[in-house]
């Protein structure tokens, strides 16, 4: 029992630094996506204030209950950044393994190929939540009315929304290897999740179908409790019926893409996909 638990952290920690070496190689990337947010808010700021004039604040309080377009923008953009990085990542890496001859050989181990690939969560799990600390962390430090208990909020819906974009990222995963092309299946995925997740606007202009889609995102839901936080300075979210509906959301979420992989992977097994690319 003692050598199967020291083998299965083993793995856990070889796919952790094999992803975290891959990552670090490249640092200045983690730069680009912390300054990524602060761009497309200054950019939006822009078009607001060249379409609305002088009455752009007022049109945005009205709009939204708040005239703090900056943080209601950069609280989006980061949580845009991070879906993006792990919907992208975890099908490329997967990928990736395919196009260097190595994704075989994953299956001559006795590690269960299920640990390897869903370990991945761990290192682009750490990529993103330094890069949304590294967005956040200036712009909370100069807005007042925050105590520790807000952000301790923030940062626990933060590490449940990503469980289902690691559910997403499977099934993501399950389809580039299948139709052997990871960008075409990645942006029609990230195109529907980013325009119905509120990232850059509220969610009620939508029309009343895609409010009804939103509702089964959990990207959706972590957009409105983090914002409630932040920006709306709402006391303790984690009683709203949002939360609990995020916390089911991931679940569900990261058990279909689990099960969508294994049974992707079960055919494969079984039809000789596994080597073709």
């Amino acid at each position: 029992m003692k050598r199967r638990i020291a083998n299965f952290f083993l793995a856990v920690y070889a796919v952790y630094v094999k992803e975290m070496k891959l990552w670090l190689r490249y640092p200045t990337w983690i730069l680009t996506f912390i300054a990524l947010p602060y761009m497309v808010t200054g950019l939006f700021s822009g078009v607001g204030y060249v379409i609305g004039g002088t009455e752009a604040v007022q049109n945005f309080m009205e709009n939204t209950g708040t005239s703090n377009f900056f943080l209601f923008s950069l609280v989006g953009s980061s949580l845009f950044m991070i879906s993006t990085i792990i919907m992208q990542d975890v099908g490329s890496s997967i990928r990736s393994e395919q196009l260097r001859g190595t994704f075989e050989l994953h299956y001559l181990t006795p590690t269960s190929t299920a640990l390897i690939w869903t370990a991945h969560i761990l290192p682009h799990s750490t990529i993103s939540l330094i890069t949304i600390a590294g967005t956040l962390i200036p712009a909370l430090a100069l807005t007042e009315g925050l105590n520790l208990l807000s952000i301790a909020e923030t940062f626990l819906i933060l590490a449940i929304a990503l469980a289902p974009l690691f559910g997403i990222s499977l099934i993501i995963a399950a389809l580039t290897v299948r139709f052997k092309e990871p960008w075409a299946v990645v942006e029609v995925i990230r195109a529907l999740v980013s325009v119905a997740s509120g990232f850059f606007y509220p969610i009620y202009i939508l029309p009343e179908w895609l409010q009804m889609l939103s509702l089964a995102l959990p990207t959706a839901h972590a957009v409105e409790l983090i914002r409630a936080i932040l920006v709306y300075m709402r006391g303790f979210v984690l009683s709203d019926y949002r939360f609990s509906l995020l916390v089911v959301l991931s679940l569900a979420y990261l058990i279909i893409g689990l099960k969508v992989f294994a049974g992707w992977e079960d055919h494969a097994r079984k039809t000789g996909n596994l080597s073709k690319y």
